[in-house]
């Protein structure tokens, strides 16, 4: 009897035994963080929050300002999902121990990015070079020491975040040939043995090992092999793309080659010839993503392209400023569709930070933004206003349903009819009315002051329309019939909008400008209202002898201030750069009734001024 329940006992004790390993490695399973394909394919276009924490050797010392939360509701509030953060940690080690403050900060900032469901990448970055100068056989054992310690540090002080937290193990490790490609295989080992080992989310967190230089050249012919993993499918890629650089990042000619100006098939000058690039355009942007597709996409591993931008540049007659904006942004718009289309994330680098104010976090650049979000084929839900340079009237479908209507004018109004979103239809946008919900039309109208209509959505050129930046406004082409969106000079509210063949007139140029209500994220905090803001701006004394003051607030809530005589004819305008808390204005004003238009990112306040 002994012996039976002794054996009954046994049975039972194994029995548990056996019960707890399995739901042991049950709940192991169920904690695994996804697969790198997985959250490759929830990755779409990212932003790089770059000059930042990297700088040599603080957040501010590059010209930036310290990161806040708004400023990356504002990042997200554009359609970006993935935010990269390139980070130095060695000038802020003693005796390699990172400081508790810094490590800190870091998270803090990686909090903000948590707080609206981004994906967040944090790297070791350029750092002084200790690692990206050193890829040689000499510094590979004290480099690999350095690496090891300092994944060990953040890879436990990160280990508990979800798998929307990514580690890149580098930046732009400078190694060329064989033998430094083996070299920087070791040190994205010693990166992934480190991080493996702090154990938590971090045993099956998604890592980014980097190219050698992040070339893609380079990375396709020397990245032959992979480093070990201890779990399949948890690595990606890592590319840059800055090509051609003439144009990408040359600011001023070298002897090795010149400038470029204009990039992409349509987008060269025929006056300016010399500065049209000469290679690096549409073929090479496919070659290039092509081989990263074939070498790493279809054969499981993801890609990011971790940093790309193209500068824009300042020019002067008999340069075309206009022809190289709009081919600025047709680069950045073909390039993200290019990746996008080949399953690649691209991820944005804030070239000297023309994107966002990052003192206000003012959008600063969203005719860039809007490339972006047209080449991934992004829509952010977003609805704007398009104001006429000459008149200032607003484009209003005028609360018309009807196919065929007329699309009129009118002067500021906030109705809904004056709300419009920007739907990408391939290289072309459909103007889609908020109130209605049918699209501006062309009508197949070619005649010069032929009346733009309305009708509901359909697969027609006659709703599509080219952006064609012209400085600070855009203009619309229709791409069915080649004619733009014209103001035709009306003043006169309910004024039809008009057509008409391509000219360097006002009545073609639109301020664009949207409306964060259309943006914002019904889980994004309001750090402060926009609305209270422009509330308080004051203007005096009314009437003015021989100018008025304007106060404002908040001057990063202002995107223009533009004045208008009594004609509707505008006189004057102040772009966002100039604006400040305080402007002394209408000085060069003569004597009579003018309105004064101040553009703010939720509402327009206008003002009625007499000069005597």
């Amino acid at each position: 009897m002994k012996k039976r329940l002794l054996m009954l006992v046994t049975k039972r004790k194994f029995a548990i035994a056996h019960l707890l390993v399995a739901l042991l490695l049950s709940i192991s399973a169920r904690t695994q963080l996804p697969t790198a394909q997985t959250i490759a394919s929830q990755m779409k276009v990212g932003w790089n929050l770059g000059n930042t924490l990297e700088a040599i050797c603080g957040e501010t010392v590059w010209g930036g300002a310290t990161t806040t939360q708004q400023l990356i509701n504002t990042v997200k509030a554009s359609g970006f999902n993935t935010i990269r953060l390139p980070v130095s940690w060695d000038c802020h080690a003693t005796n390699g121990v990172i400081d508790p403050n810094w490590m800190a900060r870091v998270k803090q900032v990686v909090d903000y990015c948590m707080n609206q469901n981004l994906y967040v990448i944090i790297n070791i970055h350029w750092d002084n070079g200790w690692l990206e100068n050193n890829v040689t056989t000499s510094a590979q054992a004290s480099v690999n020491a350095k690496q090891q310690n300092y994944w060990t540090q953040i890879g436990n002080y990160f280990k508990n975040y979800n798998e929307r937290l990514l580690f890149a193990s580098a930046n732009e490790p400078n190694a060329t040939d064989a033998t430094g490609m083996s070299v920087l295989l070791s040190y994205h080992q010693t990166f992934i043995n480190a991080v493996r080992a702090t154990g938590g989310n971090n045993s099956s967190r998604t890592l980014i090992i980097q190219g050698p230089q992040t070339n893609i050249d380079l990375t396709n012919n020397l990245m032959n092999t992979m480093p070990t993993d201890q779990i399949a499918n948890r690595l990606m890629v890592e590319v840059h793309y800055y090509t051609p650089w003439q144009f990408c990042g040359l600011t001023e000619d070298a002897s090795w080659g010149s400038m470029f100006y204009y990039w992409g098939n349509g987008y060269h000058s025929t006056t300016d010839a010399s500065r049209n690039a000469t290679w690096g355009e549409e073929s090479e942007v496919e070659r290039g993503l092509g081989l990263m597709k074939s070498k790493f996409i279809d054969k499981g591993i993801p890609v990011i392209i971790g940093e790309y931008a193209a500068v824009k540049r300042n020019l002067s007659a008999p340069s075309d400023q206009s022809l190289h904006v709009a081919s600025r942004l047709y680069f950045y718009k073909y390039l993200v569709n290019s990746a996008r289309s080949k399953g690649i994330i691209p991820i944005c680098w804030d070239i000297n930070m023309q994107m966002y104010n990052r003192s206000t976090s003012a959008v600063l650049d969203q005719p860039v933004i809007d490339a972006i979000m047209q080449g991934a084929g992004i829509s952010t839900g977003s609805y704007v206003t398009l104001t006429n340079r000459a008149t200032g009237l607003l484009i209003d479908g005028m609360y018309r349903s009807s196919n065929g209507s007329n699309a009129g004018q009118y002067s500021s109004s906030g109705s809904d009819a004056q709300k419009w979103v920007l739907e990408p239809a391939g290289s072309y946008v459909k103007i889609k009315n908020k109130a209605t919900g049918i699209y501006l039309d062309g009508m197949g109208r070619t005649a010069n002051g032929s009346i733009c209509g309305q009708w509901a959505t359909s697969s027609s050129n006659n709703q599509q329309w080219l952006q064609v930046a012209a400085g600070s406004y855009m203009k619309f082409q229709n791409r069915a019939t080649g004619l733009y969106l014209d103001g035709l000079g009306a003043t006169t509210n309910g004024a039809d909008l008009g057509q008409w063949q391509n000219s360097s007139s006002n009545n073609q140029q639109w301020a664009v400008t949207t409306l964060a209500n259309g943006r914002r994220d019904v889980s994004m905090p309001v750090v402060s209202s926009p609305d209270e803001s422009m509330a308080a701006l004051a203007l005096n004394p009314n009437p003015f002898t021989t100018n008025f003051k304007l106060t404002i607030p908040d001057p990063g809530k202002v995107l223009r201030i533009a004045i208008f005589d009594i004609m509707g004819r505008q006189v004057e305008t102040i772009e966002q750069a100039a604006i400040l808390n305080s402007l002394s204005l209408g000085a060069s004003l003569k004597s009579g009734v003018y309105v004064v238009k101040v553009y703010g990112v939720n509402e327009v306040r206008s003002f009625k001024v007499i000069k005597k």
